[in-house]
């Protein structure tokens, strides 16, 4: 596992490379799901976001790939962006790649070794993600992962002709551990 960050079971998170931005822009002009914002993008386009990772001082955004045990090929990403280093807080995001393997508990997986980065490595207070509201597989994934619904922000994003509302989640470093110890009760096999 080259540049490993984080090993979790299944995945694990790496640094994104250049050599991924094809991936991830191939994977927006075949995607087939509407519940999010995803819009096909150039390959010049996500290699001008990876570089944008590589800074010299406090970086404002975080991001790595997603890969499976034994391979080091990127099948999704995972970010923290707006980072405010101040007060310790973040936006999350994630996404995977190919719609095979959504719904598999890949992507909480995946979200899962983020929060651990964000709040054990970073040493982050607290984390806030925004879903569309009719992406209601992405909203279950964040309750799993311990967020709550924090509000809405009405009618920000159209979609199919209307304009429609979106949710805001919120999680506190105190809410993930507590989260954190649940899972590891339910399943005496999560380190």
């Amino acid at each position: 596992m080259r540049n490993a960050v984080k090993i979790g079971e299944r995945v694990w998170l790496r640094p994104l490379e250049l050599a991924d931005a094809r991936a991830i822009a191939l994977a927006g002009h075949v995607e087939t799901e509407r519940v999010s914002r995803r819009v096909p993008t150039s390959v010049i386009a996500f290699e001008r976001w990876v570089r944008g990772f590589a800074t010299d001082g406090a970086p404002d955004a975080i991001a790595f790939a997603v890969c499976w045990h034994g391979d080091d090929t990127c099948i999704g990403t995972v970010r923290l962006g707006q980072i405010d280093w101040v007060n310790r807080t973040a936006e999350t995001g994630s996404g995977l790649l190919s719609a095979e393997d959504r719904g598999r508990g890949i992507g909480t997986e995946a979200k899962h070794l983020l929060l651990e980065y964000a709040f054990v490595d970073l040493g982050l207070h607290a984390l806030n993600a925004m879903v569309y509201e009719g992406n209601t597989r992405s909203a279950a994934a964040l309750e799993k992962q311990g967020y709550r619904l924090a509000g809405r922000l009405t009618a920000d994003v159209q979609r199919d002709g209307a304009f429609r509302d979106t949710l805001v989640f919120d999680l506190t470093r105190e809410d993930w551990e507590r989260a954190r110890e649940r899972r590891r009760s339910s399943h005496s096999d999560i380190p």
